[in-house]
């Protein structure tokens, strides 16, 4: 297929496509995906800042909750454990997973051929970390990664669908 067809919003099919669907919905989801990862990214940043960690632990000393103290401290102590290179490492591996959702949001907003194509790639490749989460976490923590799994499967069999039957199409067009 030429990359003008590709492009084309009637490439999929003969009739234009509707302002919102499915690909357009996708597409909003990975922005919003990418919209949360740059937050994380932004998180992860300014824990890198000293300062940041005596400011969280000063606000902390004001919180009349003691259990809430607890794990304020407990959360602290654990990312002070972690370190600046692993922070660094997180940091990195946000900001690379953010340009490649972002990278899927834009092209399923234009209804690229390869962005169904990289995102089905993407998508299913955490699949099989998702079933294994889904089998070795306590059961009450299973509904947050039995949801995304679902959702995961419901975007990878909705894109596979449509590149199997553009597929086709451009089999029967030959």
């Amino acid at each position: 297929m030429s990359p003008a067809a590709e492009a084309s919003p009637s490439a999929s099919g003969s009739a234009p496509p509707s302002k919102i669907d499915g690909l357009r919905v996708i597409a909003l989801f990975k922005f919003m995906k990418a919209l949360l990862l740059i937050l994380t990214g932004y998180g992860v940043h300014r824990l890198l800042d000293p300062e940041l960690y005596e400011k969280i632990r000063l606000w902390s000393a004001t919180v009349t909750d003691r259990v809430d103290q607890r794990l304020i401290l407990r959360a602290l102590t654990w990312v002070e454990g972690l370190g600046s290179d692993k922070l660094h490492l997180v940091l990195a591996i946000t900001v690379a997973s953010t340009a490649v959702v972002l990278t899927e949001g834009i092209g399923l907003w234009l209804r690229l051929r390869w962005a169904e194509w990289i995102t089905v790639v993407a998508t299913t490749c955490f699949i099989p970390f998702e079933l294994w989460e889904l089998f070795t976490r306590p059961a009450s923590r299973r509904i947050t990664v039995a949801i995304t799994l679902m959702v995961n499967l419901l975007i990878a069999g909705y894109l596979a669908n449509r590149l199997r039957l553009a597929h086709k199409r451009e089999r029967l067009l030959q």
